[in-house]
């Protein structure tokens, strides 16, 4: 069902319950779009300044509205939408792809003023659409949307450096990567050690320990060692002996073996402080012995 047949449909709904709203047209070109002035007055400031500015254009029985400036009528079409439901249900479904239609969307959002459709996409920022909204928000000069772009792809820096984009203009140039790579270190510099402690007490850890801890780190306000996340994954408990190595503040643990079993192991684990995430790498293709007992990244 079309955006203008779901109006109608509402409005004739709205008109048998008594319901009275004032509807008004918006025309683009040679479409025209019935909405409920209620509505655009409360979510577009631009329509909201029109109606309150006394202009012959907004009237009492100017019913139409004409819009210019190169709007297409496909964005104009979803912004209206948002206005009428309060949701954009395609934008906010989980996913990595980027959807259609977003600069589209941007465009018309930002000519019509649509202060909530503008605030919602901060919290729709994805890995497959963070590239382009960084880049729609530069275009349209939003700094909360830039910002929030930003924060993203330092959290997320290394999968949006594997990102199989082809759109030249969404390439991360030198500098973007470099001030996501500094925007990744904002926070505290936190001491980490990485080894097998048997004595934990020795170390002034928390007394609560039930088991050998082989990550650390170090509170300096508390003065004591403490795990260093809580959310290890399965294949790390009870393993030592691996690898570890800090690049761009995450931290990569490889190898080693399991105590239990003394069978060495290929896998391969990184922790990303930003989110406190763990994620499962690609295995070695061979099993391997290595310790580096500590390191510093920004927590």
């Amino acid at each position: 069902m079309s955006l203008a047949e779901r109006q109608r449909m509402e409005e004739e709904e709205g008109e048998g319950a008594g319901g009275g709203e004032e509807v008004v047209q918006i025309r683009l070109g040679d479409k025209c779009y019935p909405v409920c002035k209620r509505k655009l007055i409360e979510q577009s400031d631009y329509f909201r300044a029109l109606y309150r500015s006394g202009m012959r254009e907004a009237g009492q029985g100017q019913e139409e509205q004409l819009l210019r400036g190169g709007l297409s009528a496909l964005g104009l079409e979803l912004v209206l939408d948002f206005i009428n439901t309060s949701c954009l249900a395609w934008l906010e479904q989980e996913g990595e792809e980027e959807p259609p239609l977003l600069e589209e969307l941007v465009e018309a959002a930002s000519y019509l003023q649509v202060t909530p459709l503008l605030r919602l996409l901060l919290s729709q920022v994805r890995l497959g659409n963070c590239l382009e909204l960084h880049h729609l928000a530069q275009v349209y000069g939003l700094q909360d949307l830039h910002d929030a772009c930003l924060d993203f792809m330092a959290s997320h820096y290394h999968q949006v450096l594997r990102r199989p984009d082809t759109q030249l203009h969404l390439h991360l140039p030198h500098a973007l990567q470099q001030h996501l790579k500094e925007r990744r270190m904002r926070g505290t510099a936190t001491l980490v050690a990485i080894g097998d402690f048997m004595g934990t007490s020795s170390l002034g850890c928390h007394p609560q320990a039930e088991a050998p801890w082989s990550m650390l780190r170090y509170d300096e306000e508390a003065e004591q060692w403490l795990p260093l996340a809580n959310n290890l994954p399965p294949d790390l408990v009870n393993v030592r002996g691996y690898g570890s190595a800090i690049l761009d503040n995450y931290l990569f643990i490889i190898g080693g073996y399991r105590i239990t079993t003394s069978q060495e192991i290929s896998a391969a684990h990184c922790y990303n402080p930003c989110l406190n995430e763990w994620s499962q790498l690609a295995s070695m293709n061979q099993k391997s012995l290595l310790v580096i007992s500590e390191g510093t990244f920004e927590d």
